[in-house]
């Protein structure tokens, strides 16, 4: 866009982005028109993408040349994302990839630092959110951008990593569309049950890390 007083009239809401960073080299290197960014899912800006990473497919228009060296490609990329952005095993990929990424509903797994205030029962709470199902109304952080509405989500495993006096590190695997951030604190009874409540003391996350996308079931995308 235009841009605005929130962006400082860039037309857009971060300085950069990881479509930025992988797209630049690429589409220089092509000597493409454009691209267009598809993403196995999001995460907030603050949230780390770790383990084995997150599935995309960058698609170049009008690219002059074709018959890019992927290898050397995946070198220009993380030199040029400077530690920020690291890709690994680009290959080439059909049109028809596109839908079946973009509709790919795969759990993931978050590790996740949490601050409690006050004498909780984590480990019952944890017990309790294990294997089990959650009511999701539309986050207030985002609810002025997304729908207002209540989503049903599984939580297919979570367990304590580590804990200590006021803080925790937990584990979680969640289902494709759960607020992880909500799920600890409720966010004002939005979130039901929620970690908070089934601990019987505030809590909130201090970092949070997606550490895995799928898993040995067959939710990864398919090669062909």
């Amino acid at each position: 866009g235009i841009g605005c007083d929130y962006c400082h009239g860039t037309g857009k809401m971060y300085e950069e982005s990881v479509e930025e960073i992988i797209a630049e080299r690429v589409v220089e290197l092509a000597d493409g028109t454009e691209e267009y960014f598809h993403g196995a899912g999001r995460e907030d800006i603050d949230v780390l993408m770790l383990g084995n990473g997150r599935p995309f497919i960058l698609e170049v228009r009008e690219p002059r040349r074709r018959n890019l060296d992927l290898k050397m490609l995946e070198g220009e990329i993380n030199s040029f994302g400077m530690n920020k952005v690291e890709v690994s095993d680009l290959r080439f990929a059909e049109k028809s990839e596109i839908e079946k990424l973009k509709s790919l509903k795969a759990s993931k797994t978050y590790r996740v630092e949490i601050a409690l205030e006050g004498e909780g029962k984590l480990n019952e709470a944890v017990n309790a959110l294990r294997n089990c199902y959650i009511d999701q109304r539309t986050p207030s952080r985002v609810v002025h951008r997304r729908a207002d509405k209540i989503r049903r989500r599984k939580i297919l495993d979570i367990r304590v990593e580590a804990e200590g006096p006021g803080e925790a590190v937990l584990v979680v695997k969640a289902e494709s569309g759960t607020y992880i951030k909500e799920l600890v604190t409720g966010d004002g009874g939005r979130t039901k049950p929620s970690l908070s409540e089934l601990a019987g003391c505030p809590a909130e996350v201090k970092k949070l890390d997606v550490i895995g996308i799928g898993d040995k079931d067959g939710e990864k995308i398919e090669r062909n």
